[in-house]
């Protein structure tokens, strides 16, 4: 029985300063953090502890068939 060849390739990404080049596929676009800020990069979408506590208040009595 033949073995089936494994070739492995390594492609070395191309890296733009350019915003106009964000959808590029294989293009890395590199920016400074207040550029990155500014396109909402960071934006914090988390629950706090608190809100997450009050999600489990949500439930109700009903989860358990009562």
């Amino acid at each position: 029985m033949e073995q089936e060849q494994i070739i492995h390739t390594h492609q070395v990404p191309l890296v733009s300063f350019d915003l106009e080049d964000l959808n590029t596929p294989g293009v890395v676009v590199v920016v400074d953090p207040d550029e990155a800020a500014s396109l909402g990069a960071f934006q914090e979408t988390a629950l706090s502890l608190e809100d997450a506590w009050e999600s489990n208040l949500d439930m109700g009595e009903d989860r358990y068939g009562e």
